[in-house]
């Protein structure tokens, strides 16, 4: 057996999901999976390419017209303007996908990664399966959950080699600013650092404009811009979970080599049809995704209002985008955060996830709102009553 995955440890989120799926009508607050269908025009465009026999083997990195369209995408949306050809864009088996090639492709044994505490969990294992070693560096609540750069900055040493950025993030919600991209491009700039940025939640945000690292990156010198490797997902924009489709984009020629190579032998390339029902998540009409952001914010703000109202939670600011909130747990609550994990489990059949499963070293528990709107209710409900 391979002595790394000895290690490893399952999910505590799977663990909480599957004691759940043994309830009644649980609430489903535990899981980052989106109440809603994938658009119609998107499952519309892949059973069209399954009746015009688009079945068989496509390129291992990305069918053409589905590369073309991301180039448009991450061009005029995301303005990343220094990705020169369609050979910088991999297709991969989703987002998760994306970064465990990633990490694969760029660190070596004993290479350090500078990542944000707390963190989703799966990122970190993905480095350490990579042979890379995590480098904590706590978010500030005080500033809506983003780092003080200094303190990053302190943080890296020689063996240092990449950092890790989620933004939207998961657990907390926070956003990172314009101001916080260049201060960190000048640290990897000096460091001659990788940058991951981690885009999974670009369009589940709130009161502002998501801002990509690559448009700010594209003030930088080409050394800079070929150490950021940004990665997407259709998962969470489109509803698109089951589907697994996502892409990095790299201006690196070495990158994309070596980044070929791993999707070669680890998958051979994405599923054709998907692909097809990819490229119409992007072509096609985007209020899907306005409607969809539109309910995520009301639920946030019932959770945000609901949670701030017991004795034992407390939320500071509301999350700035994906769909999750993270709160505090105060001294009311005197037992861990697994204690009230399992408690809200067995009173309420109520899920939530601890803040122990994303490196968090104080008393926190996540909810996520990509549920149904009833049940971020009927939880705010049991919330009240516990307090």
């Amino acid at each position: 057996m391979n002595n790394q995955l000895r290690d490893v440890i399952f999910s505590g989120i799977v663990s909480v999901r599957d004691r759940l799926l043994q309830l009644d009508s649980p609430l489903r607050l535990e899981s980052g999976e989106p109440s809603f269908d994938t658009p119609k025009h998107i499952k519309e465009a892949m059973a069209k390419a399954l009746v015009d026999n688009h079945t068989h083997y496509a390129a291992s990195t990305g069918i053409k017209p589905l590369k073309e369209a991301i180039l448009k995408k991450i061009t005029e949306k995301n303005k990343i303007s220094y990705i020169d050809g369609l050979d910088k864009i991999v297709v991969t088996n989703g987002g998760m996908h994306a970064l465990y090639c990633t990490f694969q492709t760029i660190l070596n044994a004993g290479d350090e990664v500078i990542i944000p505490q707390p963190n989703w969990t799966a990122t970190g294992w993905m480095i350490e399966l990579a042979g890379g070693k995590l480098v904590k560096v706590k978010l500030k609540p005080e500033l809506a959950y983003r780092w003080d750069m200094s303190e990053l900055e302190s943080k890296i040493t020689d063996r240092t080699t990449a950092i890790l950025i989620n933004s939207p993030h998961n657990p907390t919600g926070g956003v990172m600013t314009k101001d916080d991209y260049k201060a960190l491009l000048a640290i990897a700039e000096k460091h001659d650092l990788y940058v991951v940025s981690d885009e999974a939640y670009e369009d589940i945000i709130y009161d502002q404009e998501h801002v990509s690292l690559g448009e700010v990156a594209s003030d930088f010198s080409k050394k800079v811009q070929d150490k950021i490797i940004t990665a997407f997902t259709f998962s969470k924009s489109f509803a698109m979970t089951g589907w697994r489709v996502g892409y990095t984009v790299c201006s690196s020629d070495d990158f994309a080599d070596n980044m070929k190579k791993m999707i070669l032998y680890s998958i051979n390339g994405v599923s054709t049809p998907s692909q097809y029902g990819a490229i119409a998540a992007l072509e096609g009409p985007q209020d899907c995704v306005t409607d969809m952001v539109k309910i995520y914010k009301e639920r946030r703000d019932i959770l945000f209002e609901g949670v701030n109202k017991t004795q034992f939670l407390t939320c500071e600011t509301p999350p700035g985008g994906a769909f999750y909130l993270y709160a505090k747990i105060t001294d009311a609550w005197d037992k861990s955060a697994w204690d009230l994990v399992n408690y809200l489990i067995d009173t309420y059949s109520m899920g939530s996830v601890p803040g122990d499963i994303f490196y968090d070293d104080e008393p926190s528990i996540r909810f996520s709102y990509a549920c149904e709107t009833s049940m971020i209710q009927k939880a705010i409900e049991n919330l009240n009553r516990s307090s």
